[in-house]
């Protein structure tokens, strides 16, 4: 059977003589007659009866009517969907994204794609800097958004902004009346020193870039301070905004942080600025479609220098 055996069934049904039906069709009524015996005989049960020399579809008739009416429905979306993709109106777009990132980017990002492809589906993959990267070598991503202090030879990079860490205290700390300004420095600046002895909150350095500089320089200034490791920059930031220990942040991320009594102080330390990559990372030899690129747009309209 083919779409063509579904076309002259439902026009016999819907004609209800074969001479009718024929004429519609275009073909002879013979030849008709001739389709209608041969493809009752393959499916081995009639399709029609006749009531007052009217053609009506038997049970098994009307079932493949029905039958027939579904793939007409499923070719006709698929050749939409198809135009839709060749259009790039419709498609897949499958993000991988840093936890972390993700609670401050994709809020303002998705929704301006969205009404640029509003029939795209969006799949999220919330991962580790590790688990993103090889998200992105097994195709299960098809862009990676996050940052690195070197970016990965493996991976094509397409620059977003260029990212200082701060560090963070609740806003009445003691420590506050140390601060001072630094040439070269976006923010007032505070010797690393003086924290000795306070908590800091820290997420884990094996699976975070932010981890990873906190603990640097804390092995940098020979500190050893209580350490919380915590999975959540948010609820780092949230703890020391209250005063319960120091912790640090991308400046890219504070900018999207209001969950506070009182906003912390945003610091600068160390000898220079500790600065970071922000990117959007995919596959070596990925070809970006419009939609990805288009994505890629409208992060740099928000997150860009």
């Amino acid at each position: 059977m083919d779409f063509r055996d579904f076309t002259f069934v439902q026009a016999i049904a819907q004609a209800g003589t074969l001479s009718k039906a024929a004429a519609q069709l275009f073909v002879s009524q013979p030849s008709l007659t001739k389709f209608l015996q041969k493809l009752e005989k393959e499916i081995g049960t009639p399709l029609f009866s006749r009531v007052n020399r009217r053609l009506i579809p038997t049970y098994a008739g009307q079932k493949f009517l029905d039958a027939g009416s579904q793939i007409f429905q499923i070719e006709s979306q698929l050749k939409n969907t198809l135009k839709q993709v060749a259009s790039n109106k419709a498609g897949t777009l499958n993000i991988a994204i840093t936890t972390n990132r993700g609670y401050y980017v994709l809020p303002k990002v998705l929704p301006a794609f969205k009404k640029l492809y509003p029939s795209y589906h969006i799949e999220i993959l919330d991962l580790s800097v590790p688990a993103l990267e090889n998200a992105l070598r097994n195709g299960l991503a098809d862009i990676g958004v996050y940052s690195q202090a070197e970016q990965n030879r493996e991976f094509q990079h397409y620059p977003i902004n260029t990212e200082e860490v701060v560090l963070c205290l609740a806003a009445d700390h003691p420590c506050r009346r140390f601060i001072t300004s630094r040439p070269g420095f976006k923010y007032p600046w505070l010797d690393l020193r003086l924290l000795q002895g306070e908590t800091f909150l820290i997420n884990d350095p094996l699976q975070w870039r932010i981890g990873q500089i906190a603990q640097r320089l804390l092995r940098e200034y020979q500190l050893q301070p209580p350490v919380l490791l915590l999975r959540s920059l948010d609820t780092c930031l949230a703890l020391a905004s209250r005063g319960l220990g120091c912790t640090f942040s991308f400046d890219i991320c504070i900018s999207c942080f209001h969950d506070f009594d009182a906003p912390p102080l945003y610091l600068s330390t160390g000898t220079e600025p500790i600065q970071s990559e922000f990117f959007v990372a995919t596959r070596k030899g990925h070809v970006l479609d419009q939609a990805q690129k288009d994505f890629i747009t409208i992060l740099k309209d928000q997150f860009g220098k």
